[in-house]
């Protein structure tokens, strides 16, 4: 079957579950709503819900760290847990969906790939179950989105790199991005790094952007093509620690010492044990974008929306996790040598 005649499917079973709403309601909204729900002060128990959970891919840590997390609040509180894993492939997280629906998940939780995409098909689910967001959300769809203010996070990272250069130096930075269905988290992290070297002082030209998909293999070609043509860059910038490692291992490689490195956002252990080496080290900062404490959220809202002890109208659109900046100077703040991620 082809992802066209998969993708088609989706959508023809999306239409066939809004049709089979009729003009009735769901959990206290009109139909066709993006909001979905069980009504507040159902008697409906945790240990008795089932909640789906969508991840985009597990080709980084922050991606599988999470799905640990998940595991475990499911082992605790008691709930069912119906887990999948799309690849990065839109067509199959809506697929995915459709089966989770059919499975009887009472919430689902979302970490959309490709939000121009999928937008339509979610909205319809929206509209049958509860669904939210972690991490990558859809503006205007389901009930909330928890995740890091990647513009903020990327601007306290990018604040700190610019300690690493002189005031007023204009460099040449090379950005590692998470690839064409990346429209809302990676513009908003790169931006937000880009600014926070402006508040610093700094003047900059983004001379190499080349995709890495968020993952760390991925990201050593696209280093080496990016370098290979533009071999005086003073920054390579990852949207994420997972490319950002990347990048220093071909640095490492080509025995390049000075090229830096920074991550907008993550806070991976790998890249704070980079830091830790200290504040002459290659790598030079990144942002906290805590997976504990984005999974914790997400599920806790999943819990409350399943049970009915809270509606979707008692959230607002977006949570946001802590913000920090990371270098030398407060790493060992947020390092954690037995932490998943």
């Amino acid at each position: 079957m082809t992802k066209k005649t998969r993708f088609l499917g989706a959508v023809a079973a999306a239409a066939v579950l809004l049709t089979l709403a009729g003009c009735g309601t769901v959990g206290g909204s009109t139909a066709g709503s993006t909001a979905g729900g069980t009504n507040a002060g159902s008697t409906k128990e945790v240990k008795d819900l089932t909640i789906g959970f969508l991840q985009r891919q597990l080709d980084a840590p922050y991606y599988s760290a999470m799905q640990a997390m998940a595991e475990d609040l499911a082992k605790k509180d008691g709930f069912k847990l119906l887990f999948q894993n799309a690849s990065g492939d839109p067509v199959t997280q809506l697929d995915q969906a459709q089966t989770m629906m059919a499975q009887g998940a009472d919430v689902i939780v979302v970490n959309a790939i490709s939000p121009d995409t999928e937008k339509d098909q979610l909205t319809q689910i929206a509209s049958q179950v509860p669904l939210l967001f972690i991490d990558t959300g859809i503006p205007g769809v389901g009930v909330t989105s928890v995740s890091s203010d990647n513009a903020a996070v990327g601007a306290l990272s990018g604040e700190l790199a610019a300690k690493r250069f002189t005031t007023g130096q204009t460099i040449k930075v090379g950005v590692l991005n998470g690839g064409p269905n990346d429209v809302i988290v990676g513009p908003a992290r790169q931006q937000g790094f880009l600014d926070g070297l402006t508040k610093a002082g700094m003047k900059f030209d983004v001379v190499a952007s080349t995709e890495a998909d968020y993952a760390q293999d991925k990201a050593v070609p696209a280093t080496e093509s990016m370098l290979a043509a533009n071999p005086d860059l003073n920054l390579i910038l990852g949207l994420n620690d997972s490319m950002a490692l990347g990048a220093l291992t071909v640095l490492a490689d080509q025995k390049n010492t000075t090229t830096l490195v920074a991550a907008s956002a993550d806070g991976q252990k790998q890249a704070l044990e980079q830091i830790l080496k200290g504040c002459d080290s290659q790598y030079v900062s990144t942002g906290l974008n805590s997976p504990s404490l984005a999974t914790e959220r997400a599920f806790q809202i999943a819990e409350q929306l399943g049970t009915g002890e809270k509606a979707a109208s008692d959230f607002k659109p977006n949570e946001y996790t802590k913000a920090a900046g990371i270098d030398c100077s407060n790493v060992s703040d947020y390092y954690d040598a037995n932490s998943v991620f």
